[in-house]
């Protein structure tokens, strides 16, 4: 018996051996065709093809400033890429593996895509806009992408890896010398990749878990961001904490108290512009096209103040909805869903506030939207904030003005109207009707980006010149009332400025070019010549800080102060009206970069 029992150790040893050093690691990895074990040779050809787009996605990203580490992004993927195929290996036996292999190809083409158009990886906030944008916004995101030539880019380079991948596919079936260090070196490069990212898949873990974008901020669970799918499901598990603490904002809302009100201005109008790049505006540019007649003319006859140096925190809608209607200081040491949302303190001390918006109705919004419409959207914040809202959205802004109660009506009482346009959000030419396509690509003086760049400016500069006529409108349907209205962007953009590309950008270094047109924004105020009349000291206090330092995630503060109201959330110092305003106060965007000083080293 136990020279039996020896016989079958030395067998078994002898299998092993063999497993190791001969036939089954090579099967293993490169899938010969004699052994059972091939947990990926019928998916090898998506093993090269997830792997080389890893690489030219962090080469394409350290090129356009969205760095990452070159040693790490090489050696990382490479757990990723093999655990996804072997998933997708053990799913093909049921005809499934595209469950897989579809969404991944989906992904390290999505991040490329993002790298080269949007000069960044997959971050918290590319995956909120990915996450965020409804089906008609991305039909038009995609019309006007197939338009730039680094959309095409991106394609071919993805079909360039593919042919690659099906080249070191084919090959890998071939004996070649050297085929067992290779393999030897392969397990080493595997199980070491499987060690450091078994340790990123814990900290993802902890991520999803959390209920607080503070818990995902803490370093003990943020992931090492150096493969494309560990910056998506980190991203995602970022969003999905953001919106978990709209519960802990529903209750720091509902808690709102207001001590007084005086109801200082007793009608109210603010206006929130969408994608505005001030420097398109004779407003800011005194020799640009003729974009802005009827504001001018506004500006010219006295009813018009406007602001020279205001700039967003973001330069997304989401972010920056979230800083300019919370109470909330950046600077402070606690988060922003401690604190309350500007419309709630409204309608807590007596005003109607009227919320009508060309792009978050309560119908027509993405479970996914954070700020941009969550805020908006979720029905217990939706109710302590707002009196009426409009139930749905128009082609065009102008249409919008439909929904908006009659002025007598909204002077009947004190009332906050909020107007959200949907401004110029490319796609910039479905912005306008035909008959306020005012200027041609021939009219257009940037150099860049050749005959399509003079189009795609020609067609935002159209939709500027229809924003004028939108927010004119709105202005004068309080003309005649005690009124006084604020009109101010969410963000900038781009068109054409300063090199060949239109949108935003998220680059890893903030350059002063890009701070300039996608992080300024215009802001002015609008008051009739009965305000003017009835309100001298709010008219002075305007005027004599047009020319002051101004971020909207203080625009709370300047509102509470026109309404007269007082309370625990209104802070002085963040009021650029008033004589106390902390003319030093940093301005942050990004989250990261102190604006002033950046614009200073220009």
């Amino acid at each position: 018996m136990c020279n039996q029992l020896t016989a079958v150790e030395k067998a078994k040893t002898k299998k092993v051996i063999s497993f190791l050093c001969q036939k089954r690691v090579s099967s293993y990895l490169c899938g010969k065709n004699t052994t059972k074990m091939r947990l990926i040779s019928h998916t090898r050809t998506l093993f090269c093809f997830l792997l080389l787009m890893s690489y030219a996605i962090c080469i394409a990203g350290n090129m356009v400033g969205a760095t990452t580490d070159y040693f790490l992004s090489f050696l990382l993927p490479i757990f990723d890429c093999y655990l996804i195929c072997a998933v997708a290996a053990l799913l093909k036996r049921a005809r499934l593996g595209f469950v897989i292999s579809l969404p991944a190809i989906a992904i390290v083409f999505a991040e490329l895509f993002t790298v080269i158009f949007y000069h960044s990886n997959f971050s918290t906030y590319v995956v909120l806009l990915l996450l965020e944008t409804n089906g008609k916004e991305s039909s038009e995101f995609v019309t006007a992408a197939l338009r730039q030539p680094q959309s095409w880019y991106a394609l071919l380079l993805t079909l360039a890896m593919g042919g690659l991948s099906l080249l070191l596919a084919r090959l890998s079936r071939k004996p070649f010398r050297y085929r067992r260090i290779v393999v030897v070196l392969a397990i080493g490069l595997i199980a070491w990749s499987g060690i450091r990212q078994i340790s990123a898949y814990g900290r993802l873990f902890r991520c999803f878990s959390s209920k607080t974008t503070a818990a995902c901020n803490d370093p003990r669970n943020i992931p090492h961001q150096n493969t494309p799918f560990v910056r998506l499901a980190y991203g995602i598990a970022y969003n999905m904490a953001a919106s978990s603490e709209l519960n802990v904002l529903e209750q720091a809302v509902a808690a709102t108290t207001v001590d007084s009100c005086s109801y200082r201005c007793p009608l109210i109008v603010l206006v929130i512009g969408e994608s505005y790049n001030k420097h398109h505006s004779p407003l800011y540019e005194p020799d640009y096209l003729p974009t802005t007649p009827r504001l001018m003319k506004q500006r010219d006859e006295g009813r018009l103040l406007v602001y020279t140096d205001a700039v967003a925190p973001f330069n997304f809608t989401s972010n920056s909805f979230k800083y300019m209607f919370s109470t909330w200081d950046e600077e402070g040491a606690d988060d922003w869903a401690d604190h309350t949302l500007f419309p709630a303190i409204f309608k807590k001390a007596g005003y109607e506030v009227d919320f009508i918006t060309n792009q978050f109705t309560l119908n027509t919004t993405s479970n996914w939207d954070y700020t941009g419409g969550t805020i908006f959207n979720h029905q217990g914040l939706s109710d302590l904030q707002f009196t009426r809202r409009n139930p749905a959205v128009c082609r065009y802004d102008g249409e919008l003005i439909g929904q908006i109660r009659p002025a007598d009506s909204l002077a009947a009482r004190p009332t906050l109207l909020i107007v959200h346009l949907i401004g110029q959000h490319v796609s910039y030419d479905t912005r306008y009707p035909s008959d306020f396509a005012r200027f041609r690509p021939e009219d257009e003086r940037t150099s860049y980006g050749g005959r399509q760049g003079r189009e795609i400016a020609a067609h935002y500069d159209n939709a500027t010149y229809y924003n004028d006529y939108v927010v004119d409108s709105i202005f004068n349907m309080v003309r005649e009332k005690d009124a006084i209205a604020v009109y101010l962007a969410d963000h900038g953009e781009e068109a054409y400025d300063w090199r060949s590309k239109y949108e935003r950008t998220n680059e890893g270094t903030l350059r002063p070019e890009v701070a300039r047109h996608q992080y300024e924004i215009p802001m002015m105020f609008f008051m009739t010549d009965t305000f003017q009349v009835s309100h001298p000291d709010v008219a002075e206090a305007i005027r004599t800080s047009a020319d002051r330092r101004f971020i909207s995630s203080d625009l709370p503060h300047v509102l509470l102060w026109l309404a007269g109201i007082d309370c625990s959330e209104y802070k002085e110092t963040r009021n650029i009206l008033s004589p106390r305003y902390d003319l030093g106060r940093k301005r942050i965007i990004r989250g990261d970069v102190n604006y002033d000083e950046l614009m200073t080293v220009e």
